[in-house]
Parts: C-alpha cells; sequence; structure tokens
C-alpha cells in the first residue's frame, strides 16, 4: 500500500477461505505467519517523504544523543559517589572536631574602663595552656577630641590558663570598655 494522506495502519489480506492447515500448532501458526502475515504492510503517511539519508542522520542522532545520555549517567553516579565519600569524610572530621576542638576561643567585653592608668584582669574558662594569642579592641565615643594615645598591652605575668590582665596607660575618657579575643590552638 502507498502511504497515502491517511491514518496509519496495519493492513493484512483476508484469510483465504479454504486456509485450513494440518499439524501441531507451531506447523498451523507457521504456516498462517507464511500465507497471511507476510503479505500484510504498513501505511505511515508521509514515511515515502522521508530519504534514506535522512533516516540515516536521525539514527546518527539517536546514537549521539544515547551516547550523552549515558555519558552524564556515569558523570552522574561518578558525583554522587564523590560526593558521598566527600560527605561521610567531612561527617567524620566534624566528628572529630566536635569531640577534640582544635581551636578554643574566649571572648568577652571589659567594662568600666576608668580613665588614666590601670591593670584590667579578664577571667574565662580554662583553656588548655597557656599559648594563645589574645586580641583587644578599645570601644570609644564617636567623638575624640586631640588627646595623647592611650597604651593597651597584656601583662606578661598576667596570662594564665584561666585567664589575662591588660595594662591601660593614657587613657582618655572617651574609651568606656575593651572587647577581647582569647584564641588557643592545639
Amino acid at each position: 500500500m502507498d502511504n497515502q494522506d491517511s491514518s496509519p495502519a496495519l493492513t493484512f489480506p483476508n484469510v483465504p477461505i479454504d486456509f485450513c492447515p494440518t499439524g501441531n500448532w507451531s506447523e498451523i501458526l507457521q504456516e498462517f505467519i507464511d500465507v497471511v502475515l507476510v503479505n500484510g504492510t504498513i501505511n505511515v503517511p508521509g514515511l515515502g517523504d522521508v530519504t534514506p539519508e535522512q533516516i540515516a542522520l536521525i539514527e546518527e542522532d539517536l546514537a549521539d544523543q544515547q551516547n550523552q545520555i549515558l555519558a552524564l549517567q556515569t558523570e552522574l553516579e561518578t558525583e554522587t559517589t564523590q560526593r558521598k565519600a566527600a560527605d561521610a569524610a567531612l561527617d567524620t572530621r566534624i566528628d572529630v572536631l566536635e569531640a577534640n576542638p582544635v581551636v578554643k576561643v574566649r571572648y568577652g567585653t571589659i567594662t568600666s574602663v576608668v580613665t588614666g592608668d590601670s591593670v584590667r584582669t579578664v577571667t574565662f574558662a580554662a583553656l588548655p595552656s597557656t599559648s594563645y594569642g589574645v586580641s583587644i579592641t578599645p570601644i570609644c565615643d564617636a567623638t575624640i577630641g586631640a588627646s595623647a594615645t592611650p597604651l593597651f598591652a597584656l601583662v606578661a605575668a598576667g596570662q594564665t590558663t584561666t585567664g589575662f590582665s591588660i595594662r591601660v596607660e593614657n587613657n582618655i575618657s572617651q574609651i568606656t570598655s575593651v572587647d577581647w579575643m582569647a584564641v588557643h590552638t592545639s
């Protein structure tokens, strides 16, 4: 049947009136295939408009797309495996850090820093040793006139596992508190 402008269809000839094969089921079915089904046709409208070259190109494009899909699936599986391994390693590292923190931090504010000279003492929960760094940030009002610059320094003998002392010299009235942070790494 020609491929015309009609609906797609499978068309087979009528079974002949005298069709009466004998034998076992396998022989009967084979004769039905040989006599009736082999003479069937498929009507696919527009199929005649497609050239063999176009069909080959479509098959090639489909093969390329299938290869790309397979490559993406492989890449996704690899990335998923790597991500799971990285997540497991990160979870393990987090567990270790939570159990044995490497960095311990203490921080706070010294309030009521007096004008002039003074020694202010900070206390906190014990760190593993006296080998820690201290950061000091004076907090002042928005306006400071021309004044002598204050000096803030750690008292060498004042650093212990539970605190430290800060020596303040030439403090001006606008600096009333000091933020501090002690960081210990092991």
